[in-house]
């Protein structure tokens, strides 16, 4: 005749454990085996994160935009002019990237400075010249 304890105590619906099992004493070599594996394994994807991360940063240092493209303001991805948006860090422009890209050599507003300031001294150096001719 069959225990009927055994019965009782049997598969009682929780993914297949046993009620006995409950109350059983942890195996702690294994569960520090297991949390030993899943650190290594956490350390092994910050490294291929920061890796990755290493390669994005060198690869924007090193990249030049092309005929039409402006750097990020942000990221220094280079995109598009007309872009609204950067499809690297997605920080938005009103009215296009190029608006709000750094512009090559001085505004326009320092150079007629320099170049009034440039004629007054000539003019300067000068006017007794042409005070004289006249």
């Amino acid at each position: 005749m069959p225990n009927n304890d055994q019965d009782n105590h049997g598969n009682d619906g929780h993914n297949g454990h046993n009620r006995d099992d409950a109350h059983a004493p942890i195996d702690l070599a294994a569960h520090r085996e297991r949390r030993a594996r899943q650190q290594q394994e956490q350390q092994r994807q910050r490294q291929r994160a920061s890796a990755a991360q290493a390669s994005r940063d060198a690869g924007a240092a090193t990249t030049e935009p092309g005929p039409g493209e402006v750097p990020c303001v942000r990221c220094k991805e280079p995109i598009y002019g007309h872009a609204l948006r950067c499809p690297h860090c997605g920080v938005h422009f009103s009215g296009g990237a190029e608006a709000f890209a750094p512009k090559e050599g001085l505004p326009l507003r320092t150079k007629m400075a320099i170049a009034l300031v440039a004629l007054a001294l000539l003019y300067a150096g000068l006017s007794d010249d042409i005070a004289a001719w006249w």
